[in-house]
């Protein structure tokens, strides 16, 4: 008997066949795919089934009821994107992701009454986000410290990677031409185009605020034993439960650390609970298609 990540990857397989499109995978989370080259079905709440085609059809209405029937056919059953939901990494261990949204509305509350940006939920080792409060769009927390990396980078030649993510080729190519850094140019413009794709839905404002939790992430992986930090334009303040979770609340400088932490101390008890209560998840490998984390 196949496992339930075999199978998933089988029926993607399977997509990119029937559809004859370049891939295929499931996305957690965020907006559906903007670009006009991916086609994509909604089978849950948070999870869109994606085709990425070499250039955007010419007919994306033909490609999306195909993709439909497909999903609809699946192994027979009269519920296709139930049987699907079934395969997808964490629902099939049981994984309740109402729990997650649970999560994700009590940090949304959190970091209003604390007048954060952004709060987020991490532990010391995966790659997983168990929870935030910025809904346009998902990440993981290697996607997370690769991007914020990538900010040190550019700030150290001073310049503002927040206002560069929204630039297209043309006009990103502009900006950095003269970098004294002909290596940075050309990471630069490979990198930011793959970050804007993955959530083309975001504002300038929700990308300012993705690349401040994406900052704070990485700076509770590399100490964790820190409680709080107050830099110019980033400031965060974090509280650790089970040992290796981290409640972190996001700011975008200093902060009045006296507001700030009676109501995350209050919102503790429950968000452990919350996140406690889910089963481990286990990162899909490296190579495999079937999950993308946004």
């Amino acid at each position: 008997m196949l496992e339930p990540m075999d199978d998933a990857q089988r029926f993607l397989d399977l997509v990119c066949r029937e559809l004859q499109c370049a891939d295929a995978y499931f996305q957690l989370g965020g907006q559906p795919p903007g670009a006009a080259e991916r086609i994509a079905v909604e089978l849950d709440t948070r999870w869109w089934l994606v085709a990425r085609f070499d250039a955007a059809p010419d007919d994306p209405e033909a490609p999306r009821v195909r993709l439909e029937a497909l999903v609809k056919s699946f192994s027979g059953l009269t519920d296709g994107a139930g049987k699907l939901r079934a395969l997808l990494p964490g629902t099939a261990r049981g994984v309740a992701y109402e729990a997650r949204t649970e999560i994700d509305e009590a940090l949304r509350l959190l970091a209003d009454k604390a007048g954060a940006p952004v709060a987020v939920v991490i532990d010391e080792d995966s790659p997983v986000l168990w929870g935030s409060s910025d809904a346009s769009g998902d990440t993981d927390v290697e996607a997370a410290i690769a991007l914020a990396e990538l900010v040190d980078s550019a700030a150290k030649v001073e310049l503002d990677l927040t206002e560069m993510i929204g630039l297209d080729d043309a006009a990103l190519a502009k900006q950095l031409d003269g970098l004294a850094s002909d290596k940075l140019r050309q990471r630069l413009l490979r990198k930011l185009p793959v970050i804007r794709e993955r959530a083309p839905q975001r504002s300038a404002e929700q990308w300012a605020t993705h690349v401040l939790a994406c900052q704070a992430i990485a700076a509770v992986r590399r100490a964790p034993e820190r409680r709080k930090a107050m830099l110019d334009e980033l400031g965060w303040l974090a509280r650790e439960f089970g040992g290796i979770y981290h409640v972190i609340l996001v700011f975008d400088g200093p902060f009045d650390e006296l507001h700030a932490t009676p109501p995350l101390q209050r919102a503790l008890p429950a968000i452990e609970k919350l996140v406690l209560a889910l089963p481990p998840v286990d990162p899909p490998p490296r190579t495999a298609r079937a999950l993308r984390l946004i």
